[in-house]
Protein backbone atom coordinates (compact mmCIF):
# COMPACT_ATOMS: atom_id res chain seq x y z
CA UNK A 1 0.00 0.00 0.00
CA UNK A 2 3.03 2.30 0.33
CA UNK A 3 4.67 1.22 -2.31
CA UNK A 4 1.49 2.32 -4.30
CA UNK A 5 0.82 5.41 -2.61
CA UNK A 6 4.61 6.78 -3.13
CA UNK A 7 4.10 6.04 -6.81
CA UNK A 8 1.03 8.03 -7.13
CA UNK A 9 2.73 10.60 -5.46
CA UNK A 10 5.66 9.85 -7.87
CA UNK A 11 3.87 10.77 -11.14
CA UNK A 12 1.54 12.75 -9.93
CA UNK A 13 -1.81 11.70 -12.20
CA UNK A 14 -3.51 15.00 -12.32
CA UNK A 15 -0.38 17.41 -13.01
CA UNK A 16 0.16 14.55 -15.75
CA UNK A 17 -3.31 15.10 -17.67
CA UNK A 18 -2.94 18.59 -17.02
CA UNK A 19 0.57 18.59 -18.71
CA UNK A 20 -1.05 16.65 -21.62
CA UNK A 21 -3.91 19.06 -22.09
CA UNK A 22 -1.43 22.00 -22.47
CA UNK A 23 0.82 20.47 -24.76
CA UNK A 24 -2.15 19.29 -27.30
CA UNK A 25 -3.37 22.69 -27.00
CA UNK A 26 -0.21 23.88 -29.15
CA UNK A 27 0.93 23.64 -31.91
CA UNK A 28 4.28 25.33 -31.36
CA UNK A 29 7.10 22.63 -31.72
CA UNK A 30 9.41 24.88 -29.14
CA UNK A 31 6.93 25.58 -26.91
CA UNK A 32 6.10 21.46 -26.59
CA UNK A 33 9.81 20.95 -26.24
CA UNK A 34 10.37 23.25 -23.62
CA UNK A 35 7.14 22.36 -21.67
CA UNK A 36 8.46 19.27 -21.37
CA UNK A 37 12.08 19.99 -20.25
CA UNK A 38 10.60 22.26 -17.65
CA UNK A 39 8.60 19.42 -16.53
CA UNK A 40 11.09 16.91 -16.25
CA UNK A 41 13.60 19.50 -14.89
CA UNK A 42 11.18 20.38 -12.11
CA UNK A 43 10.02 16.54 -11.00
CA UNK A 44 13.06 15.32 -11.50
CA UNK A 45 15.32 18.17 -9.79
CA UNK A 46 17.45 18.62 -12.71
CA UNK A 47 19.85 21.16 -13.53
CA UNK A 48 20.67 20.19 -16.85
CA UNK A 49 18.66 19.45 -19.96
CA UNK A 50 18.18 19.62 -23.66
CA UNK A 51 16.48 18.50 -26.48
CA UNK A 52 17.83 17.14 -29.73
CA UNK A 53 15.68 16.89 -32.74
CA UNK A 54 16.58 15.37 -35.99
CA UNK A 55 18.20 17.95 -38.59
CA UNK A 56 19.49 16.71 -42.04
CA UNK A 57 22.19 13.78 -40.83
CA UNK A 58 22.92 15.23 -37.61
CA UNK A 59 21.07 15.98 -34.39
CA UNK A 60 20.25 20.04 -33.61
CA UNK A 61 19.90 21.31 -30.20
CA UNK A 62 16.23 22.86 -30.29
CA UNK A 63 16.02 23.75 -26.82
CA UNK A 64 18.57 23.89 -23.73
CA UNK A 65 18.83 24.25 -20.21
CA UNK A 66 21.51 24.77 -18.23
CA UNK A 67 25.63 25.32 -20.04
CA UNK A 68 26.54 22.96 -23.09
CA UNK A 69 28.85 23.51 -25.18
CA UNK A 70 27.72 22.20 -28.82
CA UNK A 71 24.70 23.02 -31.02
CA UNK A 72 24.82 19.77 -33.26
CA UNK A 73 25.86 15.97 -32.83
CA UNK A 74 25.82 13.08 -34.96
CA UNK A 75 22.78 10.92 -35.23
CA UNK A 76 23.11 7.91 -32.73
CA UNK A 77 20.24 4.87 -32.61
CA UNK A 78 17.56 4.95 -29.70
CA UNK A 79 14.76 3.51 -28.86
CA UNK A 80 14.22 3.54 -24.62
CA UNK A 81 16.13 5.13 -22.39
CA UNK A 82 19.69 5.30 -22.33
CA UNK A 83 22.03 5.43 -19.45
CA UNK A 84 24.96 7.68 -21.20
CA UNK A 85 28.85 6.86 -20.77
CA UNK A 86 31.84 8.33 -22.42
CA UNK A 87 32.05 5.58 -24.52
CA UNK A 88 28.58 5.77 -26.01
CA UNK A 89 28.44 9.23 -26.43
CA UNK A 90 31.61 11.49 -25.32
CA UNK A 91 29.89 14.67 -26.22
CA UNK A 92 26.83 14.32 -24.36
CA UNK A 93 28.86 12.77 -21.14
CA UNK A 94 31.42 15.47 -21.49
CA UNK A 95 28.97 18.09 -20.93
CA UNK A 96 27.21 16.71 -17.76
CA UNK A 97 24.29 14.28 -19.21
CA UNK A 98 23.81 10.75 -18.03
CA UNK A 99 20.40 9.78 -19.37
CA UNK A 100 18.14 10.02 -22.70
CA UNK A 101 14.65 9.54 -23.40
CA UNK A 102 13.42 8.98 -26.95
CA UNK A 103 9.80 10.80 -27.95
CA UNK A 104 8.67 7.93 -29.60
CA UNK A 105 5.59 7.77 -32.31
CA UNK A 106 4.93 4.92 -34.00
CA UNK A 107 8.57 3.68 -33.37
CA UNK A 108 9.81 7.06 -35.28
CA UNK A 109 11.94 9.33 -33.18
CA UNK A 110 10.78 12.80 -33.14
CA UNK A 111 13.13 13.98 -30.76
CA UNK A 112 15.57 12.65 -28.19
CA UNK A 113 15.69 14.46 -24.41
CA UNK A 114 18.81 14.33 -22.60
CA UNK A 115 18.98 14.88 -18.92
CA UNK A 116 21.89 16.00 -16.56
CA UNK A 117 23.32 17.10 -13.24
CA UNK A 118 21.34 14.46 -11.32
CA UNK A 119 21.32 14.77 -7.18
CA UNK A 120 22.09 11.39 -6.66
CA UNK A 121 23.71 10.71 -10.46
CA UNK A 122 21.35 8.24 -11.33
CA UNK A 123 17.57 7.64 -11.70
CA UNK A 124 15.39 5.36 -10.19
CA UNK A 125 13.43 3.26 -11.74
CA UNK A 126 10.25 5.68 -10.76
CA UNK A 127 11.89 8.17 -12.36
CA UNK A 128 12.69 7.10 -15.56
CA UNK A 129 9.23 5.38 -15.40
CA UNK A 130 8.06 8.92 -15.12
CA UNK A 131 10.72 10.14 -17.58
CA UNK A 132 9.69 8.09 -19.98
CA UNK A 133 6.16 8.45 -19.63
CA UNK A 134 6.04 12.19 -20.17
CA UNK A 135 8.03 11.50 -23.16
CA UNK A 136 5.55 9.52 -24.80
CA UNK A 137 3.22 12.25 -24.27
CA UNK A 138 5.11 15.25 -25.41
CA UNK A 139 6.15 12.59 -28.35
CA UNK A 140 2.17 12.45 -28.98
CA UNK A 141 1.75 15.96 -28.98
CA UNK A 142 4.81 16.85 -31.08
CA UNK A 143 3.26 14.72 -33.63
CA UNK A 144 0.10 16.25 -33.73
CA UNK A 145 1.81 19.73 -33.90
CA UNK A 146 3.91 19.08 -36.82
CA UNK A 147 0.77 17.18 -38.54
CA UNK A 148 -0.71 20.47 -38.50
CA UNK A 149 1.68 22.72 -39.45
CA UNK A 150 2.19 20.21 -42.47
CA UNK A 151 -1.68 20.60 -42.59
CA UNK A 152 -1.43 24.26 -43.22
CA UNK A 153 1.86 24.68 -44.98
CA UNK A 154 0.18 22.73 -47.69
CA UNK A 155 -2.99 24.61 -47.33
CA UNK A 156 -1.08 28.03 -47.42
CA UNK A 157 0.92 26.75 -50.35
CA UNK A 158 -1.53 25.17 -52.51
CA UNK A 159 -4.07 28.52 -52.42
CA UNK A 160 -0.80 30.08 -53.37
CA UNK A 161 -0.22 27.82 -56.12
CA UNK A 162 -3.93 27.93 -56.99
CA UNK A 163 -3.49 32.09 -57.15
CA UNK A 164 -0.45 32.05 -59.12
CA UNK A 165 -2.26 28.95 -61.36
CA UNK A 166 -5.34 30.92 -61.86
CA UNK A 167 -3.12 34.20 -62.60
CA UNK A 168 -0.69 32.79 -65.06
CA UNK A 169 -3.50 30.77 -66.48
CA UNK A 170 -5.30 34.86 -67.37
CA UNK A 171 -2.00 36.22 -68.48
CA UNK A 172 -1.37 33.33 -70.92
CA UNK A 173 -4.75 33.70 -72.22
CA UNK A 174 -4.28 37.45 -72.38
CA UNK A 175 -1.01 37.17 -73.99
CA UNK A 176 -2.55 34.37 -76.74
CA UNK A 177 -4.75 36.74 -78.31
CA UNK A 178 -2.13 39.38 -79.06
CA UNK A 179 0.00 39.23 -82.16
CA UNK A 180 1.62 42.35 -81.76
CA UNK A 181 5.18 42.82 -80.53
CA UNK A 182 4.18 45.57 -78.80
CA UNK A 183 0.81 45.37 -77.62
CA UNK A 184 2.41 42.34 -75.51
CA UNK A 185 5.12 44.31 -74.24
CA UNK A 186 2.67 46.54 -72.80
CA UNK A 187 0.53 43.86 -71.08
CA UNK A 188 3.58 42.39 -69.37
CA UNK A 189 4.00 45.96 -68.86
CA UNK A 190 0.64 46.03 -66.79
CA UNK A 191 0.85 42.85 -65.48
CA UNK A 192 4.27 43.54 -63.34
CA UNK A 193 3.03 46.68 -62.07
CA UNK A 194 -0.40 45.54 -61.50
CA UNK A 195 0.86 41.92 -59.77
CA UNK A 196 4.74 43.10 -58.58
CA UNK A 197 4.62 47.11 -58.31
CA UNK A 198 7.25 46.54 -60.71
CA UNK A 199 8.11 49.47 -63.38
CA UNK A 200 11.54 48.89 -65.12
CA UNK A 201 12.35 45.99 -66.93
CA UNK A 202 14.22 44.66 -69.56
CA UNK A 203 13.69 41.68 -72.18
CA UNK A 204 16.72 40.05 -74.24
CA UNK A 205 16.06 37.15 -76.82
CA UNK A 206 18.96 35.17 -77.75
CA UNK A 207 19.69 33.20 -81.06
CA UNK A 208 22.66 31.38 -80.81
CA UNK A 209 25.40 33.86 -80.10
CA UNK A 210 23.23 36.87 -81.29
CA UNK A 211 21.35 39.03 -78.33
CA UNK A 212 18.53 41.35 -79.53
CA UNK A 213 17.50 43.96 -77.11
CA UNK A 214 13.60 43.78 -77.45
CA UNK A 215 13.23 46.44 -74.89
CA UNK A 216 14.98 48.17 -72.28
CA UNK A 217 13.65 50.21 -69.21
CA UNK A 218 16.41 50.95 -67.26
CA UNK A 219 19.16 53.71 -67.51
CA UNK A 220 21.82 51.14 -67.93
CA UNK A 221 23.31 49.75 -71.49
CA UNK A 222 23.68 45.80 -71.36
CA UNK A 223 25.62 44.52 -74.01
CA UNK A 224 25.63 41.13 -75.37
CA UNK A 225 28.64 40.01 -73.67
CA UNK A 226 26.88 40.74 -70.37
CA UNK A 227 23.98 38.93 -71.87
CA UNK A 228 25.19 36.05 -72.17
CA UNK A 229 27.09 35.62 -68.90
CA UNK A 230 24.03 36.24 -67.33
CA UNK A 231 22.35 33.38 -69.22
CA UNK A 232 24.38 30.67 -67.07
CA UNK A 233 23.24 31.71 -64.14
CA UNK A 234 21.39 29.25 -61.65
CA UNK A 235 19.15 31.48 -60.22
CA UNK A 236 16.75 33.98 -60.31
CA UNK A 237 18.89 36.07 -57.44
CA UNK A 238 21.91 36.62 -59.25
CA UNK A 239 23.86 37.77 -56.42
CA UNK A 240 24.53 34.57 -55.38
CA UNK A 241 25.47 33.16 -58.50
CA UNK A 242 29.41 33.07 -57.48
CA UNK A 243 30.92 32.91 -61.14
CA UNK A 244 29.53 35.83 -61.97
CA UNK A 245 32.38 38.71 -62.28
CA UNK A 246 32.38 41.70 -59.88
CA UNK A 247 32.15 44.05 -62.66
CA UNK A 248 28.55 42.62 -63.86
CA UNK A 249 27.38 42.31 -60.41
CA UNK A 250 28.25 45.99 -60.11
CA UNK A 251 26.49 47.23 -63.47
CA UNK A 252 23.07 45.32 -62.42
CA UNK A 253 23.73 46.60 -58.61
CA UNK A 254 23.98 50.19 -60.00
CA UNK A 255 21.01 49.89 -62.60
CA UNK A 256 18.84 48.26 -60.05
CA UNK A 257 18.20 44.84 -61.19
CA UNK A 258 16.99 42.59 -58.83
CA UNK A 259 16.17 39.24 -60.21
CA UNK A 260 17.35 37.98 -63.32
CA UNK A 261 15.40 35.32 -65.21
CA UNK A 262 15.98 33.02 -67.57
CA UNK A 263 13.42 32.63 -70.80
CA UNK A 264 12.80 28.93 -72.20
CA UNK A 265 11.24 27.64 -75.07
CA UNK A 266 11.37 23.90 -75.68
CA UNK A 267 14.31 23.27 -73.00
CA UNK A 268 16.17 25.97 -74.62
CA UNK A 269 17.40 29.24 -73.16
CA UNK A 270 16.22 31.93 -75.45
CA UNK A 271 15.88 35.24 -73.97
CA UNK A 272 16.73 36.84 -70.45
CA UNK A 273 14.18 39.00 -68.16
CA UNK A 274 16.02 41.47 -65.94
CA UNK A 275 13.16 43.27 -63.08
CA UNK A 276 13.95 46.36 -61.16
CA UNK A 277 12.67 46.36 -57.53
CA UNK A 278 9.21 47.07 -56.29
CA UNK A 279 8.24 50.73 -55.94
CA UNK A 280 7.15 49.71 -52.58
CA UNK A 281 10.49 48.19 -51.49
CA UNK A 282 9.59 45.19 -50.20
CA UNK A 283 11.41 41.88 -50.91
CA UNK A 284 10.34 39.60 -54.02
CA UNK A 285 9.48 36.43 -52.28
CA UNK A 286 9.96 32.67 -53.79
CA UNK A 287 6.48 33.01 -54.79
CA UNK A 288 7.02 36.32 -56.43
CA UNK A 289 9.80 35.14 -58.58
CA UNK A 290 8.24 31.96 -59.80
CA UNK A 291 5.45 34.28 -61.03
CA UNK A 292 8.18 36.42 -62.68
CA UNK A 293 9.43 33.65 -64.29
CA UNK A 294 6.20 32.16 -65.52
CA UNK A 295 5.27 35.80 -66.72
CA UNK A 296 8.91 35.79 -68.84
CA UNK A 297 8.18 32.35 -70.35
CA UNK A 298 4.46 32.97 -71.56
CA UNK A 299 5.98 36.55 -72.89
CA UNK A 300 8.79 35.09 -74.81
CA UNK A 301 6.47 32.28 -76.56
CA UNK A 302 4.02 34.80 -77.47
CA UNK A 303 6.91 37.24 -78.53
CA UNK A 304 7.90 34.09 -80.26
CA UNK A 305 4.00 33.51 -81.79
CA UNK A 306 3.89 36.93 -82.83
CA UNK A 307 7.27 36.52 -85.11
CA UNK A 308 5.93 32.71 -86.32
CA UNK A 309 2.91 34.75 -87.70
CA UNK A 310 4.57 37.62 -89.00
CA UNK A 311 6.51 35.00 -90.85
CA UNK A 312 3.53 33.04 -91.86
CA UNK A 313 1.64 36.11 -93.46
CA UNK A 314 4.84 36.94 -95.32
CA UNK A 315 5.35 33.33 -96.71
CA UNK A 316 1.43 33.27 -97.71
CA UNK A 317 2.42 37.02 -99.39
CA UNK A 318 5.80 35.36 -100.82
CA UNK A 319 3.91 32.24 -102.45
CA UNK A 320 1.15 34.18 -103.55
CA UNK A 321 3.30 36.16 -105.31
CA UNK A 322 5.10 33.17 -106.60
CA UNK A 323 1.80 31.53 -107.90
CA UNK A 324 1.67 34.55 -109.69
CA UNK A 325 4.63 34.83 -110.91
CA UNK A 326 4.39 31.12 -112.12
CA UNK A 327 1.06 31.73 -114.17
CA UNK A 328 3.11 34.45 -115.95
CA UNK A 329 6.02 31.84 -116.60
CA UNK A 330 3.77 29.72 -118.20
CA UNK A 331 1.74 31.89 -119.91
CA UNK A 332 4.83 32.66 -121.65
CA UNK A 333 5.48 29.33 -122.72
CA UNK A 334 3.87 28.36 -126.07
CA UNK A 335 0.22 26.95 -124.89
CA UNK A 336 -0.02 24.65 -128.11
CA UNK A 337 2.27 23.53 -130.21
CA UNK A 338 2.49 24.35 -133.71
CA UNK A 339 0.75 21.36 -136.72
CA UNK A 340 2.96 20.71 -139.10
CA UNK A 341 2.23 18.60 -142.24
CA UNK A 342 4.15 14.95 -141.79
CA UNK A 343 6.06 16.52 -138.55
CA UNK A 344 5.34 16.38 -134.65
CA UNK A 345 6.48 18.70 -131.78
CA UNK A 346 6.60 18.15 -128.17
CA UNK A 347 7.97 20.18 -125.29
CA UNK A 348 8.05 20.02 -121.50
CA UNK A 349 9.72 22.83 -119.10
CA UNK A 350 9.71 21.37 -115.25
CA UNK A 351 11.03 24.16 -113.01
CA UNK A 352 13.52 22.91 -110.11
CA UNK A 353 11.43 25.42 -107.61
CA UNK A 354 8.13 27.57 -108.74
CA UNK A 355 9.83 29.73 -111.19
CA UNK A 356 12.53 28.62 -113.11
CA UNK A 357 15.23 29.75 -116.11
CA UNK A 358 14.84 27.38 -118.91
CA UNK A 359 12.80 28.34 -121.79
CA UNK A 360 11.61 26.75 -125.01
CA UNK A 361 9.63 28.57 -128.15
CA UNK A 362 8.41 28.02 -131.51
CA UNK A 363 7.37 30.64 -133.78
CA UNK A 364 5.78 30.66 -136.87
CA UNK A 365 7.07 33.47 -139.01
CA UNK A 366 4.62 34.67 -142.19
CA UNK A 367 6.60 33.12 -144.77
CA UNK A 368 6.07 29.40 -143.34
CA UNK A 369 9.21 29.02 -141.76
CA UNK A 370 9.44 27.56 -137.95
CA UNK A 371 11.57 29.60 -135.71
CA UNK A 372 12.95 27.23 -132.74
CA UNK A 373 14.51 27.81 -129.69
CA UNK A 374 15.58 26.32 -126.48
CA UNK A 375 17.95 28.31 -123.47
CA UNK A 376 19.03 28.24 -119.84
CA UNK A 377 19.39 31.00 -117.98
CA UNK A 378 22.09 30.77 -115.19
CA UNK A 379 20.59 30.13 -111.71
CA UNK A 380 17.31 29.20 -110.47
CA UNK A 381 14.37 30.96 -109.06
CA UNK A 382 13.14 34.44 -109.63
CA UNK A 383 15.96 35.74 -110.81
CA UNK A 384 16.56 33.49 -113.58
CA UNK A 385 12.69 33.90 -114.68
CA UNK A 386 13.10 37.20 -115.07
CA UNK A 387 15.75 36.98 -117.30
CA UNK A 388 14.31 34.57 -119.71
CA UNK A 389 10.98 36.82 -120.12
CA UNK A 390 13.55 39.16 -121.25
CA UNK A 391 14.83 37.07 -123.46
CA UNK A 392 11.63 35.52 -124.67
CA UNK A 393 10.27 39.25 -124.97
CA UNK A 394 13.69 40.24 -127.38
CA UNK A 395 13.28 36.78 -129.42
CA UNK A 396 9.47 37.79 -129.53
CA UNK A 397 10.36 41.19 -130.97
CA UNK A 398 13.38 40.24 -133.23
CA UNK A 399 11.22 37.26 -135.22
CA UNK A 400 9.27 39.04 -137.54
CA UNK A 401 11.74 41.13 -138.59
CA UNK A 402 13.04 37.84 -140.86
CA UNK A 403 16.43 38.73 -139.91
CA UNK A 404 19.37 36.53 -140.47
CA UNK A 405 20.17 33.97 -137.28
CA UNK A 406 23.27 35.11 -136.72
CA UNK A 407 22.10 38.60 -136.34
CA UNK A 408 19.25 37.63 -134.19
CA UNK A 409 21.46 35.94 -131.79
CA UNK A 410 24.26 38.75 -131.90
CA UNK A 411 20.78 41.16 -131.15
CA UNK A 412 20.01 38.99 -128.18
CA UNK A 413 23.29 38.33 -126.81
CA UNK A 414 23.46 42.44 -126.34
CA UNK A 415 20.44 42.48 -124.90
CA UNK A 416 21.37 40.11 -122.26
CA UNK A 417 24.54 41.73 -122.18
CA UNK A 418 23.40 45.16 -121.74
CA UNK A 419 20.38 44.43 -119.19
CA UNK A 420 22.51 41.99 -116.69
CA UNK A 421 24.79 41.57 -114.28
CA UNK A 422 28.78 39.87 -115.26
CA UNK A 423 27.83 37.22 -113.25
CA UNK A 424 24.80 36.40 -115.37
CA UNK A 425 24.77 34.39 -118.88
CA UNK A 426 22.41 32.41 -120.97
CA UNK A 427 23.17 29.26 -123.01
CA UNK A 428 20.86 29.51 -125.95
CA UNK A 429 19.86 27.68 -129.28
CA UNK A 430 18.19 28.77 -132.11
CA UNK A 431 16.99 27.58 -135.14
CA UNK A 432 15.04 28.05 -138.58
CA UNK A 433 12.79 24.98 -139.85
CA UNK A 434 11.61 24.84 -143.40
CA UNK A 435 8.77 22.22 -143.47
CA UNK A 436 8.91 22.60 -146.69
CA UNK A 437 12.02 21.84 -147.68
CA UNK A 438 13.42 20.32 -144.20
CA UNK A 439 16.10 22.62 -144.16
CA UNK A 440 17.02 23.22 -140.83
CA UNK A 441 19.62 26.11 -140.03
CA UNK A 442 20.13 26.63 -136.33
CA UNK A 443 23.08 28.48 -134.29
CA UNK A 444 24.51 26.53 -130.64
CA UNK A 445 25.30 29.79 -128.60
CA UNK A 446 27.26 27.56 -125.68
CA UNK A 447 24.19 25.37 -125.51
CA UNK A 448 23.93 21.31 -124.17
CA UNK A 449 24.58 20.24 -128.66
CA UNK A 450 21.05 19.35 -129.54
CA UNK A 451 21.23 16.17 -131.77
CA UNK A 452 19.12 14.62 -134.45
CA UNK A 453 18.59 10.77 -134.30
CA UNK A 454 18.40 9.33 -138.05
CA UNK A 455 15.75 6.57 -139.13
CA UNK A 456 19.00 4.41 -139.45
CA UNK A 457 20.23 5.09 -136.12
CA UNK A 458 23.03 7.08 -136.33
CA UNK A 459 23.39 10.44 -134.23
CA UNK A 460 24.28 14.13 -135.63
CA UNK A 461 24.97 16.64 -132.83
CA UNK A 462 24.10 20.17 -133.55
CA UNK A 463 27.47 22.44 -132.11
CA UNK A 464 27.90 25.37 -135.08
CA UNK A 465 27.90 28.34 -133.12
CA UNK A 466 29.41 30.21 -130.60
CA UNK A 467 30.06 31.59 -127.08
CA UNK A 468 27.23 31.97 -124.57
CA UNK A 469 24.60 34.81 -124.59
CA UNK A 470 25.89 37.76 -122.16
CA UNK A 471 29.53 37.62 -121.51
CA UNK A 472 30.71 40.05 -124.03
CA UNK A 473 28.68 43.16 -125.57
CA UNK A 474 30.37 42.53 -129.41
CA UNK A 475 30.66 38.82 -129.19
CA UNK A 476 32.88 37.25 -132.45
CA UNK A 477 30.75 36.14 -135.33
CA UNK A 478 27.97 33.49 -134.50
CA UNK A 479 28.54 30.76 -137.45
CA UNK A 480 25.29 28.82 -138.71
CA UNK A 481 25.03 25.31 -138.76
CA UNK A 482 22.58 23.79 -141.94
CA UNK A 483 21.25 20.25 -141.96
CA UNK A 484 18.18 18.72 -143.07
CA UNK A 485 15.50 16.59 -141.25
CA UNK A 486 14.56 13.32 -143.17
CA UNK A 487 11.76 10.75 -143.07
CA UNK A 488 12.05 9.20 -139.58
CA UNK A 489 14.52 11.80 -137.94
CA UNK A 490 13.88 12.96 -134.59
CA UNK A 491 15.65 15.92 -133.22
CA UNK A 492 16.04 16.67 -129.35
CA UNK A 493 16.46 19.97 -127.52
CA UNK A 494 17.42 19.90 -123.88
CA UNK A 495 18.85 21.59 -121.31
CA UNK A 496 21.28 20.47 -118.77
CA UNK A 497 18.76 19.49 -116.14
CA UNK A 498 18.13 16.47 -118.14
CA UNK A 499 21.41 15.00 -118.87
CA UNK A 500 22.67 16.23 -114.87
CA UNK A 501 19.74 15.20 -113.53
CA UNK A 502 21.18 13.35 -110.20
CA UNK A 503 20.25 10.43 -108.05
CA UNK A 504 20.64 10.21 -104.20
CA UNK A 505 24.29 9.17 -104.65
CA UNK A 506 25.13 11.78 -107.03
CA UNK A 507 25.18 9.65 -110.49
CA UNK A 508 24.28 11.96 -113.20
CA UNK A 509 21.57 10.76 -115.45
CA UNK A 510 24.00 11.44 -118.34
CA UNK A 511 24.22 12.37 -122.49
CA UNK A 512 24.99 8.75 -122.94
CA UNK A 513 22.12 7.29 -121.90
CA UNK A 514 19.28 10.25 -122.90
CA UNK A 515 21.04 8.81 -126.51
CA UNK A 516 20.25 5.37 -125.57
CA UNK A 517 16.75 5.78 -124.72
CA UNK A 518 15.74 8.47 -127.76
CA UNK A 519 17.41 5.56 -129.60
CA UNK A 520 15.50 3.17 -128.65
CA UNK A 521 12.24 4.81 -129.24
CA UNK A 522 13.31 6.90 -132.34
CA UNK A 523 9.93 5.54 -134.39
CA UNK A 524 7.68 6.74 -131.92
CA UNK A 525 6.24 10.05 -132.56
CA UNK A 526 7.60 13.52 -130.90
CA UNK A 527 5.26 12.70 -127.47
CA UNK A 528 5.83 9.64 -126.70
CA UNK A 529 9.84 10.60 -127.02
CA UNK A 530 9.52 13.04 -124.97
CA UNK A 531 7.17 11.24 -122.49
CA UNK A 532 9.87 8.06 -122.31
CA UNK A 533 12.59 10.48 -121.48
CA UNK A 534 11.03 12.31 -118.76
CA UNK A 535 10.04 8.81 -116.86
CA UNK A 536 13.84 8.06 -117.53
CA UNK A 537 14.86 11.08 -115.86
CA UNK A 538 12.13 10.60 -112.75
CA UNK A 539 12.74 6.96 -112.30
CA UNK A 540 17.23 7.63 -112.23
CA UNK A 541 16.56 10.49 -109.60
CA UNK A 542 14.44 7.82 -107.57
CA UNK A 543 13.08 10.25 -105.13
CA UNK A 544 15.88 12.72 -104.80
CA UNK A 545 15.77 16.50 -105.07
CA UNK A 546 15.51 17.95 -108.46
CA UNK A 547 18.17 20.39 -108.80
CA UNK A 548 18.12 22.51 -111.85
CA UNK A 549 14.97 22.92 -114.27
CA UNK A 550 14.24 20.16 -116.90
CA UNK A 551 13.68 21.14 -120.26
CA UNK A 552 12.77 19.11 -123.49
CA UNK A 553 11.87 19.83 -126.94
CA UNK A 554 11.64 17.76 -129.89
CA UNK A 555 10.35 17.91 -133.50
CA UNK A 556 10.10 14.34 -135.12
CA UNK A 557 9.39 13.59 -139.07
CA UNK A 558 7.36 10.64 -139.70
CA UNK A 559 8.14 7.68 -141.82
CA UNK A 560 6.20 7.68 -144.90
CA UNK A 561 4.27 4.48 -145.10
Amino acid sequence: MTDKLSLTSLINLESLLDFSARLNESNDEYFICNSLILTIMGKLRLLRCCVLVPHNDDLRVLVAKGKIEFSEIAVFSIDTPIHITADFAPVLFDNGFRYCFPLLHHDTVMAIVCVGAIPSNTLTDEEIQYGTLVCSIAANALHSARANADIVRQKNEMEMQNQLLTTIFEVNREFSALLSKSQILQMFSYRLMGQMMVSRFAVFTMNNSKVETIINRFSAIFTPDIIQECSAIEDTRYTSFSSMRHQTKALLDAAGVKLVTKMIIHGEVRGLLFVGGKLNNTEFTQMNEQFIESMGNIMLSALENARLFQEELQKKRLESELSLATEIQRGLLPSVLPTLQGFSCAATSIPSKQVGGDYYDFIHLTDGRLLIAIADVSGKGMPASLLMANVQAALRVLAPLHMKLDELVSRINAIVYNNTSPDKFVTFFAALFDPQTSSFTYINAGHNPPFIIRADGRIEELQCGGIILGILENAPPYNTGTTTIENGDAVIMYTDGVSEAMNNNNDEFGEDTLREISLAVRHADANTILDTIVVHVHKHADGAPQSDDITLAIIKYHEKK
